[in-house]
């Protein structure tokens, strides 16, 4: 494999990565604990020491970014909840999604 071929292969990777990453429809681990932090009234650029001060709103966070990741949350769900909309709205109708794609 020649110098130029070697180079492009290297990128490739990093090509797949941005490419499936654009196609991404779930939030991830930074925008799931932004959102929790942020729905317990927590600047979500708050130090993560401060928050460890409160064992109860550390695991409120803990619990809400585990949900997120896990059930999964959509960006739908979490615009809706961000923008203050009722959360059993806000649920319902992610219930509603989901249980139309599935």
């Amino acid at each position: 494999m020649t110098g130029g071929m070697r180079a492009i292969a290297g990128y490739l990777p990093l090509l797949f990565l941005w490419l499936t990453s654009c196609a991404r429809q779930l939030p991830g681990p930074l925008e799931c604990h932004g959102f929790a932090l942020a729905s317990v009234g927590v600047d979500p650029r708050t130090p993560a020491t401060l928050i460890a001060r409160d064992p109860r709103l550390e695991a409120r966070v803990e619990e809400l970014t585990r949900q997120c990741l896990t059930t999964p949350w959509d960006y739908q769900l979490l615009s809706c909840l961000n923008e203050g909309g009722s959360s059993r709205v806000c649920l319902s109708r992610f219930e509603a999604r989901r249980s139309s794609v599935q």
